[in-house]
């Protein structure tokens, strides 16, 4: 009696079966059923998930959740900058992500922690009468920088648009 194998798409043709083991498949064709393919995309057109319809009632499962089908060409060409734009698959820039501002304040806050970190070192070094001259400069640059990161506002100021880290 044959058991029930989970199948993962590994790359065009080949696939993974909960073995760990790599098979070729025919090009369309799945046990005599021809392979279907569908995308999933967000509210700005990017596709955000691809799945395979090895029978029926996956090709069902997938028409009834909107996905869209796609030949087996178009979805072999689909990457992460693949967008679907009147039923065609575009090629594009790649999504930036857009960051809340939570994740915002903990980038803010990291580089706050890192700039502290360099600025008592150096510091310690200044106090101890032991700092070369390139860390005496080091140290101004350092506390300049966090002092411009002090002034970040990261509601209307992307990471992108900060003061940028000083080069050691």
């Amino acid at each position: 009696m044959m058991g029930h194998l989970t199948l993962t798409c590994w790359h065009s043709g080949d696939y993974m079966t909960d073995e760990n083991t790599i098979f070729q498949t025919p090009d369309t064709e799945h046990h005599g059923y021809s392979l279907r393919y569908f995308v999933s995309t967000d509210a700005e057109n990017y596709v955000n998930g691809m799945l395979i319809a090895f029978t029926d009632a996956d090709a069902e499962s997938y028409i009834a959740q909107k996905l869209t089908e796609l030949s087996q060409a178009e979805f072999e060409a689909t990457g992460p900058a693949s967008r679907l734009i009147n039923g065609v698959i575009v090629e594009g820039e790649p999504r930036i992500p857009v960051l809340n501002i939570e994740a915002k304040l903990a980038i803010l806050a990291a580089r706050l922690r890192d700039a502290s970190t360099q600025i008592q070192t150096l510091q310690d070094a200044v106090d101890l009468d032991i700092a070369t001259d390139e860390e005496k400069s080091s140290l101004v640059a350092w506390k300049r920088y966090r002092v411009l990161l002090s002034r970040v506002d990261p509601e209307t100021q992307p990471p992108e648009e900060w003061p940028q880290q000083p080069q050691n």
